[in-house]
């Protein structure tokens, strides 16, 4: 996650962000804030990758949690989605500078979009191997997977929506709530059943 963040540029030494040499600061100031907008894209960019991979992190724990081993299956699931995990950087980092141009949209989208399939590949995985502690409820593990593959079907289907980019981006930022919404509808609370000492 802190990785996104280098990506985006940031104001070199120049004469018209300091202070001093016919420079004002009302002048300095006015310089450094036209930069900073024209960087908007990228913090949007920035902020979405960000959220997209805390969502990740927080289900990948959540189900690592509630697991007693892991299986070769899992572990190599783990290859790809670290992989794309460290390669987001680069195509956050296109969208922001580019937010107009549909193939840096596309970039985006195919790469969330693996990269999704791999998280929710972990949590099927999981569960055809049998990793599920006995003690924790597996229908939360079981829901929990199916949301993130209707996540990620929703957001592979904004592949449809790159062409008209920036707009995209409206889509895209539906995603992170989207999990709670299909709970909601669903009535899956997304929580344990509690269980009684002793019991299996």
């Amino acid at each position: 996650m802190t990785l996104l963040v280098i990506e985006i540029p940031r104001p070199e030494e120049a004469p018209e962000f300091t202070v001093g040499d016919g420079v004002g600061k009302a002048e300095a100031a006015a310089n450094l804030w036209h930069f900073l907008t024209d960087e908007t894209g990228s913090f949007v960019a920035y902020f979405l990758a960000f959220l997209i991979l805390w969502t990740a992190w927080r289900q990948h724990h959540r189900l690592f949690d509630s697991i007693e081993r892991v299986s070769p299956g899992v572990l190599a699931w783990h290859f790809p989605l670290l992989l794309l995990i460290g390669f987001l950087p680069y195509p956050t980092s296109i969208i922001g500078h580019h937010t107009h141009n549909p193939a840096a949209a596309l970039l985006f989208t195919v790469m969330v979009g693996a990269l999704m399939v791999c998280r929710a590949g972990v949590q099927s995985q999981a569960l055809r191997d049998g990793l599920v502690i006995r003690t924790e409820d597996q229908a939360v593990i079981r829901h929990s997977a199916l949301i993130s593959w209707a996540v990620t079907g929703y957001w592979i289907l904004t592949l449809v929506l790159c062409w008209w980019t920036p707009w995209v981006i409206i889509a895209w930022s539906v995603s992170p709530v989207l999990p709670e919404v299909l709970r909601a509808i669903a009535g899956w609370d997304g929580r344990r059943r509690p269980t009684s000492i002793g019991s299996s």
